[in-house]
């Protein structure tokens, strides 16, 4: 993946988090992306690693509608 793409990406997901989320939310998930950023691809499930981003959100969205995915 190119540099511009992947600054395009991350351009995204931070307009996205500061337009929706308000700032006591951010704070607290800043405390939580620590472990996010431990996380090893090679450590994922083989399901996780090859699923598509559309995929994941759908996937994402229906655990915590269900509540089988606790977050």
């Amino acid at each position: 993946m190119e540099q511009n793409e992947i600054d395009e990406i991350l351009e995204h997901i931070n307009t996205k988090v500061a337009e929706n989320v308000p700032s006591l939310v951010k704070m607290i998930v800043r405390k939580k992306l620590g472990s996010f950023q431990s996380f090893e691809a090679e450590s994922l499930p083989e399901s996780l690693r090859n699923c598509s981003v559309e995929e994941l959100i759908s996937i994402v969205k229906h655990g915590l509608d269900t509540g089988k995915l606790k977050i």
